[in-house]
């Protein structure tokens, strides 16, 4: 711990800060590896709904949506929930901004899908994609934040090594 008699020196990395970027972008990884398995399940399911929609069968197009919205709908919010219990330091909000509101523009394509299943009207098919689009946009934001972020904790890293190899060590043995 550092108090007034000993300050860290001028310009160095917080190395308590550098912790707790490194626990939330560990913490957050699992919550990740989770959610883009149910991403890519769901983009597979919903490019069959839409290989449906160019066929012409309203009926089935419109319960497999209902369906498709209401399965994978609860797995982001799920999601969502997740990414909502981890506390993010400070340098991680807008990572953390940013992986929530591709939650949320997944979870919001679900609803719209969902729409189509209750009212029958196709255009929420629509809806659905530009929610996808606005997935992906967020997904780009996020995906930079995060290599922004790693690559900085990867600098702190490295000099908070290069300060403890230029301090003495103090665990040599004593000359005898």
């Amino acid at each position: 711990m550092r108090t007034p008699a000993h300050p860290r020196p001028r310009g160095a990395p917080d190395p308590s800060s550098a912790r707790s970027v490194a626990r939330y972008l560990v913490g957050l990884r699992p919550v990740l590896t989770d959610a883009c398995a149910v991403r890519a399940e769901w983009v597979h399911r919903l490019g069959q709904l839409m290989a449906d929609a160019r066929t012409g069968n309203a009926a089935k197009v419109t319960a497999g949506a209902g369906a498709l919205g209401r399965d994978f709908g609860s797995q982001f919010r799920g999601v969502r929930a997740r990414i909502d219990i981890l506390t993010p330091p400070p340098e991680c909000d807008l990572c953390h901004a940013s992986v929530r509101a591709w939650a949320e523009a997944l979870q919001r394509s679900c609803e719209a899908l969902e729409e189509v299943g209750r009212t029958g009207k196709m255009a929420g098919l629509r809806v659905a994609q530009d929610r996808l689009a606005d997935a992906r946009t967020q997904a780009h934001r996020f995906n930079d934040e995060y290599a922004r972020l790693a690559q900085e904790l990867r600098q702190r890293v490295a000099a908070i090594r290069r300060r403890a190899d230029v301090l003495p060590n103090r665990r040599q043995p004593m000359p005898s």
